[in-house]
């Protein structure tokens, strides 16, 4: 199943805008303070976006999985945050945004 061809649920959307997506890849990076974080040192891409909050999904491009991350729009130190889901293939992907309500 073609991720991109898929219809997300609720208010998420995909990324068409690739500067936007450099942009979210840039701020989760920013955002990982500390090293114990699960995503610091992961090449991801941005794919989707939540349209009612800071929910984006990456495509994490070393393990081929996916990760849902809530972005907090400042450096964090605490490893718990950002906040992120990592999932293994795309029907968990669009069962947990389901699961989100947006």
């Amino acid at each position: 199943m073609s991720y991109e061809t898929d219809d997300l649920p609720g208010t998420w959307y995909y990324l068409r805008d690739q500067e936007r997506g450099r942009m979210l890849e840039s701020e989760l990076a920013h955002e990982c303070g500390s090293n114990q974080h699960p995503m610091v040192g992961q090449r991801v891409e941005a794919v989707a976006c939540c349209g009612t909050c800071d929910d984006v999904l990456f495509k994490l491009l070393d393990r081929q999985s996916w990760a849902i991350v809530h972005l907090t729009w400042r450096r964090e130190t605490n490893p718990s945050w950002p906040s992120c889901d990592v999932m293994e293939n795309w029907s968990e992907v669009i069962e947990e945004m389901a699961d989100r309500g947006h």
